[in-house]
């Protein structure tokens, strides 16, 4: 089927929803509330399709007089609609992929497929060996994090994930009459009458359930929220991807592997202390063993359909010796059921079964030392049925449960802890003055506390005596924390300044009986550069580590250094060009250092959704890491409100996951055996002048007398730091008058609220404006990290609205929105103008769907933003104790929640 006519299925498939919303409005909510929304779409509609200053006069005078019950309506309604209009497009993205992937061959392979890899490799002179040398190596970390607009409640999820099963069970029965010649019309575009009785049903429960928790989500929420597709999507993902790695390389070389997962799961929700006072060591312990019971059950629940399918009688088969030895072990020690005798898999698997259970506290009896015990008995399984001839019943069955196991471990993912460097001098200042080996830590200078540490770190005495209950907050956290952590990921250090920030977690990790001097601890300690100055200082502070004799024989004993960067302090501090150059620099600077000390780096890029925090196409943006710094393994973040879009469906999350270790594999390959081009002095030195002038620009912005006023009557940051939208609260310490001191992410996100999204793009253009326009488009052509910069650039200047911003002037005093607002509006003409010259072409040439669905979607983004600013009128102007502020912080919530639904990288 024509890709044409599958968007017109979409069109359709949206149009039916809409209907069926539209029917719950007006059946729960009444006729006055329909009308309204009908008449507020249609005049915003109009407004973008011809702009008159009369339809905007109409529009404005209808939202201002909606009462804020109407007004809560309005927001529910349009936010409503982009969760429809989601599932529509992600059941779109699923019917197009399927499409490709039926036409894709080895001759002439869909892109940015595993086909197309392994083709690449071929044709890059990799022999086999060569070939399954890289993809066997190849270990994408992916780390869940949480994020404040992925707030959507369980229940939410759980209707609409119904509505998809509807709107599937409409399309198997339009297909089955296009396979029997009823109905080619149907065929082309599924449920074209009015909506069902079921699918109504299910949108008017959608419709009338809360959308808002009654209080701030907790940590607990975000732990539950982030891991709801490892269980999900990604479980059946897995084996799929291992599947077709394997395919490809019979397909090109005519043998075919046995790969392990060339993915890796960790999760910071519950471990991430870094300004988050709600993450105590109570809730990690309680993380740790949620995710844990999370993949026990699931696990349970496969092994049970092994039990239900593997009904082979010893009247049939003969099993191995091996098999038989571990069944006789099961009968001594477990008490198996008579009704499988003479089912020696079924016996197995009731073994399998018990082990697992008695984890859970479920069963009595000894259960699983380990994930990898586990794997060993599934191989054996598969062993004895490969002996048996029965390949494909190995495959279909046990090697699944078995890959699964591999990637995700008895304890589902590895859990990391973070805490920012500042509490952990603290802590570690109260350990040594109660030794009474140094009384004022704190104070000394960065070299004499590590060569203090150092001196301490060669024996392996604790600090504290016996039955001593930590003074400080800090230090009991630490301590506990460390104590109660079985699931180990990494100790991430943010705000890593010195070497001694690292050391301090290797003295703590002593105290509870975790280092052994000349040892590498059980985890690796992570520095986080995260601010331009702490990342131009990067290299300098890993030669310090690794020259420090206790920390190079941790790192020797580790296999290597892990180095986070930042994309979000580093843009906040900067701008987004310096920000993207600085990072790139470190990473060779870096790279550099630790290979000349025979050290191998790893890079953690804690990337954010929104361009300006390295969000966008994450495989684009791996291929255009500097050569000679991804090699094998790699780690990234993946936040709660990206889960939805990339891991809501299981070909969705496998194919996300294909493009990502595509780039991935081909970056690893010529690392591993290719010979990258040195970056020419004459690019360099041009991103090097771009960069210097955008830094200035945007600084000045920043730093201009009254910004920060005008900054916070423009956007809604106070009201995201009031309402209940996460755990996270928005500024580091109490009330600020700097932007320094906020976060990243609320900073990212209130700019995306009003629509500017000034991170992703401000200053760009007059740092553009140094490269001569020639070499301009000659690096944009020729060099990947430019061009996926300025494609980053371009996503966030489409999708910011300066019609729709100056709309939320109503909010600042006039004369600090005259002094600011025709820069930026300026600003952002310039930008486009110079990113469209370069180009050659519009801002998304490159991002045709991109395109189509910002066009799509704006006319209903626009109302929540127009109600949106009404609410923050009337909110700033009520009295905190009026009786109808509850209810404005409620439509409030909703909106802010609705534009991130509908604009989808929000943050």
């Amino acid at each position: 089927m024509s890709e044409e006519r599958l968007f017109e299925r979409l069109k359709r498939e949206v149009d039916v929803l809409g209907r069926a919303l539209g029917k719950a409005i007006r059946t729960l909510s009444g006729e006055r509330a329909y009308a309204l929304e009908e008449q507020i779409r249609e005049l915003t509609k109009a407004l973008r399709q011809s702009y008159t200053e009369e339809t905007r006069r109409q529009l404005l005078a209808v939202v201002q007089g909606l009462s804020l019950l109407e007004a809560e309506l309005m927001v529910r309604a349009f936010s409503t609609y982009f969760h429809l209009v989601n599932l529509a497009e992600e059941r779109h993205r699923v019917r197009v992929n399927r499409e490709r992937e039926k036409k894709s061959t080895p001759q002439a392979p869909r892109g940015e497929s595993f086909l197309a890899l392994v083709g690449q490799l071929k044709n890059q002179g990799l022999n086999y060996e060569q070939a399954l040398d890289v993809l066997s190596r190849l270990r994408l970390h992916l780390t869940f994090t949480a994020h404040p607009t992925e707030t959507r409640r369980r229940t939410q999820r759980y209707h609409i994930g119904e509505i998809e099963k509807l709107l599937d069970a409409a399309e198997q029965g339009s297909s089955e009459e296009e396979a029997q010649g009823k109905n080619k019309e149907v065929a082309a575009s599924p449920l074209i009458s009015d909506s069902p009785p079921q699918l109504d049903a299910r949108v008017a429960l959608l419709w009338g359930t809360s959308e808002l928790r009654k209080s701030r989500p907790s940590v607990e929420d975000e732990v539950k929220g982030g891991l709801f597709y490892t269980t999900y999507t990604l479980w059946q993902a897995i084996p799929r991807l291992v599947d077709g790695l394997e395919r490809a390389l019979e397909a090109h070389y005519g043998q075919r592997p046995d790969l392990s997962p060339p993915l890796v799961f960790r999760s910071w929700i519950g471990g991430d202390r870094d300004g988050n006072p709600n993450v105590v060591p109570e809730v990690t312990s309680w993380a740790q063993n949620y995710a844990r019971e999370t993949a026990l059950r699931k696990f349970v629940e496969d092994v049970d359909g092994l039990i239900r399918d593997l009904s082979l009688s010893e009247d049939r088969i003969t099993i191995s010796r091996e098999l038989r030895l571990v069944l006789e072990e099961h009968a001594r020690r477990l008490a198996l059921p008579e009704r499988f005798q003479g089912e020696p898999y079924r016996q197995f698997g009731m073994g399998l079964r018990y082990k697992l259970r008695a984890l859970l506290g479920e069963q009595t009896g000894p259960g699983y030392s380990g994930t990898q015990e586990f794997i060993g008995d599934l191989r054996k399984a598969e062993t004895s049925l490969n002996q048996l001839g029965l390949e494909e019943i190995a495959r279909v069955s046990v090697r699944p449960l078995r890959l699964n196991a591999e990637a995700f471990g008895l304890e589902l993912v590895g859990l990391d802890l973070r805490e920012e460097s500042r509490a952990l001098t603290e802590a570690v200042a109260e350990l040594l003055k109660t030794a009474g080996v140094h009384e004022h830590y704190g104070g000394l200078e960065p070299q004499q506390r590590e060569a203090l540490l150092t001196q301490e770190l060669a024996t392996a005495r604790p600090l504290a005596p016996v039955g001593y209950r930590p003074q400080t907050k800090a230090l009991q956290t630490a301590l506990e924390a460390l104590r109660n952590w079985r699931a180990r990921g990494a100790h991430v250090v943010s705000m890593t300044h010195y070497p001694s920030d690292l050391l301090e977690v290797m003295l703590l990790a002593r105290e509870v009986g975790l280092y052994r001097p000349g040892r590498a601890l059980p985890f690796d300690v992570v520095p986080l550069f995260e601010t331009l100055g702490d990342l131009q200082n990067a290299p300098l502070v890993v030669a310090r580590l690794l020259d420090n004799p206790v920390f190079k024989a941790h790192v020797q004993g580790r296999g290597g250094l892990e180095v986070m960067i930042g994309y979000s302090d580093s843009n906040k501090d900067a701008g987004f060009l310096a920000a993207n150059w600085a990072l790139y620099q470190a990473q060779e600077a870096i790279t550099a250092t630790a290979k000349s000390r025979g050290v191998q780096v790893y890079y953690f890029h804690g990337r954010g959704t929104s361009t300006a925090r390295g969000g966008g196409t994450a495989g684009r943006a791996i291929a255009s890491l500097p050569p000679g710094t991804v090699g094998s393994r790699m780690r990234l973040t993946e936040q709660g409100e990206a889960l939805a879009d990339r891991y809501a469906h299981p070909d969705l999350a496998y194919r996300n996951l294909e493009q990502m270790l595509y780039h991935m594999a081909l970056a690893s390959a010529r690392d591993l055996y290719g010979q990258a081009e040195p970056l020419r002095l004459e690019w360099r030195e041009a991103i090097k002048r771009a960069a210097e002038r955008s830094t200035e620009v945007y600084r000045e912005l920043l730093l201009r007398p009254g910004f920060f006023e005008f900054y916070e009557q423009l956007t809604p940051i106070r009201e995201i730091g009031a309402l209940n939208i996460a755990s996270r609260p928005v500024y580091r310490s109490g009330r600020v008058r700097e932007i320094k001191d906020l976060r990243a992410i609320p900073w990212v996100m209130s700019w995306t609220q009003v629509r500017l999204l000034i991170p992703g793009w401000y200053g760009l253009a007059e740092g553009l404006e140094e490269i001569p326009l020639t070499l301009r488009r000659e690096m944009f052509a020729q060099w990947p990290f430019f061009a996926t910069t300025l494609d980053s650039a371009a996503m966030a200047l489409a999708k910011a609205d300066l019609g729709i911003a100056r709309e939320y002037l109503r909010l600042v005093e006039p004369s600090l929105a005259e002094r600011f607002f025709p820069s930026i509006a300026g600003a952002f003409e310039k930008t486009r103008a110079i990113l469209e010259e370069t180009f050659q072409n519009t801002l998304l040439f490159n991002h045709p769907v991109l395109a189509r669905q910002t066009e799509l979607r704006n006319p209903y983004v626009d109302p929540i933003s127009l109600v949106q600013v009404e609410l923050l009128e009337r909110y700033r102007r009520t009295p905190p104790e009026a009786p109808e502020r509850t209810g404005l912080e409620r439509a409030l919530m909703l909106s802010l929640l609705g534009i991130a639904a509908g604009l989808r990288n929000a943050g």
